[in-house]
C-alpha cells in the first residue's frame, strides 16, 4: 500500500520541481550546425520595468562538438535601438574535456547567466540577438540554443 502512495508523491515532486515560472522561455534548433552567418534572435516583450530579471541562457551540445567553450557575440535591442553589445566565453567542458552540464548519454545540457538583476527601463519588444563567436565558420555539435528570462 505504501507503494501505491509513493510513486505518484515523486511523481508529483519531478514536476512540481520542473515547472519553472519563466517571465519568457525559448528554445531554437540548431540542428547540429550552427554557421557564423545565422543569427539566433529571440524576441520578447517586457510589460514590468520595475522588477529586476535575469536573462540566462541554456546549450545544449553532443559528442561533435570539437571545442571546450562556446564564444558568442550578443545584442540587446529594444525596437531597432540596440541598448547592449556583448562578447562572451563560456566553458562546455573542464581541463580533461569531460563536459560540464547534465544530461544522459551524449547530448548534455548546461546553463548559463548572461545577465543578473538586470533592469529594463523601457516596457515594449525587446529583441535578443546572438552569433556564434568561434574561429570556424561552421560550428559542428551545438544542438539548441534557449533563452530564459526570469
Amino acid at each position: 500500500m505504501k507503494k501505491f502512495f509513493f510513486i505518484p508523491l515523486c511523481l508529483l515532486l519531478l514536476f512540481t520541481n520542473c515547472n519553472h515560472k519563466y517571465e519568457y522561455s525559448q528554445m531554437k534548433s540548431i540542428s547540429n550546425t550552427w554557421s557564423k552567418k545565422d543569427t539566433l534572435n529571440f524576441n520578447f516583450k517586457i510589460e514590468n520595468t520595475s522588477v529586476k530579471k535575469n536573462i540566462n541562457f541554456v546549450v545544449r551540445n553532443n559528442e561533435d562538438y570539437q571545442f571546450s567553450n562556446l564564444y558568442l557575440f550578443i545584442k540587446l535591442k529594444q525596437g531597432k535601438k540596440v541598448i547592449s553589445t556583448d562578447t562572451l566565453n563560456y566553458k562546455l567542458a573542464d581541463k580533461t574535456g569531460k563536459w560540464l552540464g547534465s544530461g544522459v548519454g551524449s547530448i548534455k545540457e548546461i546553463y548559463f547567466q548572461y545577465k543578473r538583476n538586470f533592469l529594463f527601463s523601457k516596457t515594449g519588444d525587446y529583441t535578443l540577438s546572438i552569433v556564434q563567436g568561434m574561429r570556424k565558420d561552421t560550428l559542428k555539435g551545438i544542438i539548441d540554443f534557449g533563452v530564459n528570462i526570469e
